[in-house]
């Protein structure tokens, strides 16, 4: 690896992530993220302080070993923890609010509709005994009230700030409790942080007032809206349905019945669909996502059981229930683990195309870097619970600065070098008893001793590259990154120059 002239700035990770780049808005920010999970041979500290940032229409890779914490993460982000887990510390924002601190009842608003997931597994993520066109359209059922929609749109984000400023008075007190609970504070010292909470309450009392008072202008304005439209739609209703049923009642005398009382059904259901999402309506959409995602005969397949599916189509058929909220984050768990190689190339296109066409963002979870050359924007490579390298797909494939990533390019087979593909030597640490400096160095030979001791910072390389190694400090001896990976960034850009030249 070159040694830099001079030495690399660091960041404050994980409190920061870089600069936003320029035209760039995140739409999900996670913070200083640590989770646990409580064992009878003690905590098993999971994830430890991973932050990140996931902008508008971009994909993100978080790529590692497995036990590395990718998982974990995604699992976290929607609120789908196993009960043994524990949120240690850090924040999930998302449209202003704290995914970490919100209850199961508020999370139902996001996971699902605002927030997707397609899970490993597709034949454990499927009811085994219900028509996969009954598990497409039971969410737009149940989530397909318009008028109650319209409702939560008016209170959403007022409610927020009540929540969000409602919490700061709860973890305040939560802080109280844990700093008074030690013994070696004096009385003092116990009376004064009763103190400064009673202030910082006493400062945010007013402020949670005047957010209640906002909040029950806005669900007066949310009821008022709900209640105009559908007094529109029943106008409408009793103007143009009505009128067909009674030409429909006539018609038992005057004969014509079919057709005036199949007008009158028509647009008896175009009345319902205004208010709620119909059976036949959500029907309809499930056989368009269907065939979006690439299933031939959907009308055929709509009443068909999983088992009915090869592999791949039950993957589209997952990747298909996740679409039918239109949501604005989709993150997808190593979902072509259990796939051949065409079929993994047929979804991973399907993702890509899908991504494009909906302005999703997604958070692309795997351990094959193969696959993360085909889907990534930007790539965060994990490893025992930690971001050790985070940067553009450009950066990690032409720029790599951590062994652990080294070691990961080195792995992967390649058509062009004749170089011998190196397995990385021993295990993963064991996270009852995580390494108190780098977590990867009793597993790489560029480990120094100071990787035993002592946790490296996160240098920044480039605006967009940031690499948590002791081998970026300016006083680390120079050290080349192995031969395997060295050759394959040379035949890459070799490549691309000759394509770029009309040479290939």
């Amino acid at each position: 690896m070159e040694k830099n002239a001079k030495a690399l700035r660091t960041i404050d990770y994980p409190k920061e992530v870089g600069p936003v780049p320029e035209g760039k808005k995140p739409v999900l920010s996670v913070r200083n993220l640590a989770v646990s999970f409580k064992t009878d041979e003690g905590s098993v500290r999971a994830v430890r302080g991973v932050s990140f940032d996931l902008y508008k229409g971009e994909t993100l890779c978080i790529v590692g070993e497995s036990g590395s914490g990718k998982s974990v993460t995604s699992k976290t982000i929607m609120g789908i923890l196993a009960p043994s887990a524990h949120i240690d510390s850090g924040s999930i924002i998302y449209e202003g609010e704290d995914l970490t601190k919100i209850s199961e009842e508020e999370f139902h608003r996001i996971r699902g509709t605002k927030i997707g997931m397609v899970f490993q597994d597709p034949l454990s993520s499927l009811n085994p005994i219900m028509k996969v066109g009954k598990q497409i359209t039971e969410v737009m059922l149940i989530n397909g009230n318009r008028v109650k929609k319209i409702y939560l749109d008016t209170i959403n984000d007022t409610l927020i700030r009540l929540k969000n400023d409602q919490r700061l008075v709860s973890l305040a007190k939560s802080e109280l409790k844990l700093k008074n609970g030690s013994k070696s504070l004096s009385k003092e010292e116990k009376a004064a942080n009763v103190e400064a909470y009673r202030e910082m309450k006493a400062k945010m009392a007013p402020k949670i007032k005047e957010d209640k008072v906002a909040l029950r202008a806005k669900k007066a304005e949310g009821r008022k809206k709900a209640r105009a439209y559908r007094l529109a739609c029943f106008k409408d209703y009793r103007q143009n349905a009505l009128p067909l049923l009674w030409k429909a009642a006539v018609s038992l005398v005057t004969g014509g019945f079919s057709e005036a009382y199949g007008a009158f059904i028509g647009a008896h259901r175009r009345y319902v669909s205004k208010l709620r999402v119909s059976h036949k309506e959500a029907k309809r959409r499930a056989l368009t996502i269907m065939q979006e995602v690439g299933i031939r005969d959907p009308e055929r397949r709509y009443n068909q059981y999983p088992f009915e599916f090869s592999g791949g189509m039950r993957q589209r058929i997952v990747i298909a229930i996740a679409l039918t909220a239109d949501p604005d984050v989709l993150i997808c768990d190593e979902p072509t683990t259990a796939l051949d190689v065409t079929i993994q190339a047929q979804i991973l296109e399907l993702i890509n195309r899908l991504k494009k066409a909906r302005d999703m963002s997604v958070i692309f979870i795997t351990h094959d870097l193969g696959v993360v050359a085909n889907m990534a924007d930007r790539v965060a490579v994990m490893y025992a619970g930690k971001i050790v390298e985070y940067g553009t797909s450009e950066d990690i494939f032409f720029r790599p600065a951590h062994p652990y990533t080294w070691a990961l390019l080195s792995s992967i087979p390649d058509v062009d070098s004749k170089e011998r593909l190196e397995a990385i030597p021993g295990t993963p640490p064991n996270m009852l008893f995580p390494p108190k400096g780098d977590a990867f160095a009793l597993r790489s030979r560029y480990a120094l001793g100071i990787d035993f001791k002592e946790e490296p910072p996160m240098y920044e390389l480039s605006s967009t590259h940031y690499a948590s190694t002791w081998l970026l400090d300016e006083r680390a001896p120079e050290a080349e990154m192995p031969k395997i990976v060295s050759t394959r960034i040379k035949n890459s850009l070799k490549r691309e120059e000759e394509r770029k030249n009309g040479l290939r």
